[in-house]
């Protein structure tokens, strides 16, 4: 597994981390791998989203569908 390697992070932020890290019962090194999951799972800003890819999906119903298939109204 690769490994990365941090320079220059300020006393300040290794001291919250290590906080945090005892906080939750974890070591540092599994804290900065959840955090780094989590940041790498969101989205960047301005980016364009993903394409929806739609599909057709055959039933195999050949009726044709009516409102009252699927509302149980006065048609409001």
């Amino acid at each position: 597994m690769p490994a990365l390697h941090i320079r220059d992070v300020p006393e300040e932020t290794v001291a919250a981390i290590k906080r945090r890290a005892a906080r939750r019962g974890h070591s540092v090194q599994q804290e900065l791998r959840e955090v780094l999951d989590k940041a790498a799972g969101e989205p960047i800003a301005g980016a364009r989203p993903r394409p929806l890819r739609l599909r057709t999906v055959d039933t195999g119903r050949t009726a044709v569908f009516d409102r009252a298939d699927f509302y149980d109204d006065d048609e409001r």
